[in-house]
């Protein structure tokens, strides 16, 4: 685990033991419907529609609102989100392709992902994969998509993998990903916060660790590697942790900063070391 400084800061008031919105809900946010949808290329937005069995795909031109082109595909699909602060993501190519899915809590035993080109609404690639997986990010060029999996299902303490798939093949890729250095720590948590670097290998997810303490997990994309990287809030000090934002400056430094509160963490995303400023409030 990766050690943590302590700056000397103004003292903290109590937390209050208040339990969010999203310590209520499943393990990773369920998909979008309907409203925004996703921006993807052209100056559009891809709005997806649940209908029975079937979903509806429209292309909007993001300017007006004017309906550019529609389509209807089999099952029940939508925009992944893979945070609950609201991030969606899934597109790559320059927002000419994406990737829209099932939701862990719609089926617990099968996932679909379906590939689309968003300039003609046509599907791709449809993969489906046996038992409970979620989006969780795509590579740059659209070579991997990266996939959180929960091999129990909702029976007992939840527990995911962080596996990858080809997407040429729709092949799930051996073994999980895992941060060697500490390769037999089980995974827990809820996403709270994202971001990428600034060459958009690697995304950078915060979450709140449950039963155990906060982290940021660091996913490289293209190299097919992670890292864990840990804080020291645990318990009640995680809550608020949704309406934490990150961002990235050219010098490498991650920042975590809450609204209202200022800065919490600073990160070296480039020797992880971490330097703690403040608890969530």
């Amino acid at each position: 685990m990766r050690r943590y400084a302590v700056v000397p800061a103004l003292a903290v008031a109590a937390l209050v033991a208040l339990v969010s919105v999203a310590a209520a809900a499943g393990p990773v946010p369920g998909t979008v419907q309907g409203e925004a949808g996703i921006a993807v290329a052209g100056g559009a937005r891809v709005v997806v529609n649940p209908i029975a069995d079937r979903t509806r795909i429209t292309l909007m031109r993001e300017r007006d609102g004017v309906v550019l082109r529609s389509r209807t595909i089999p099952g029940r699909l939508g925009v992944v989100q893979t945070t609950y602060a609201g991030d969606v993501e899934g597109t790559w190519a320059n927002g000419r392709k994406l990737l829209v899915s099932t939701s862990i809590y719609d089926s617990l035993t099968t996932s679909r992902f379906v590939v689309l080109d968003t300039r003609t609404l046509k599907v791709r690639r449809t993969i489906v994969l046996p038992g409970m997986f979620a989006f969780d990010a795509v590579s740059p060029g659209g070579k991997r998509l990266y996939l959180t999996q929960f091999p129990n299902g909702f029976d007992g303490p939840i527990r995911y993998l962080v596996r990858s798939l080809v997407l040429g093949t729709g092949k799930l890729e051996p073994g999980a990903i895992v941060d060697k250095t500490e390769p037999d720590e089980q995974m827990a948590g809820m996403p709270m916060a994202r971001t990428w670097s600034r060459d958009g290998a690697t995304a950078f997810t915060l979450y709140n660790g449950l039963e155990s303490h906060a982290f940021v997990h660091a996913l490289d994309t293209v190299r097919r590697s992670a890292r864990c990287i840990d804080l020291p809030w645990k318990g009640d000090a995680q809550t608020g942790l949704e309406r934490v934002r990150m961002s990235i400056g050219a010098d490498g430094m991650l920042t975590l900063t809450q609204p209202g509160t200022g800065v919490l963490a600073r990160i070296d995303t480039r020797t992880f070391e971490v330097q703690v400023v403040r608890a969530p409030s």
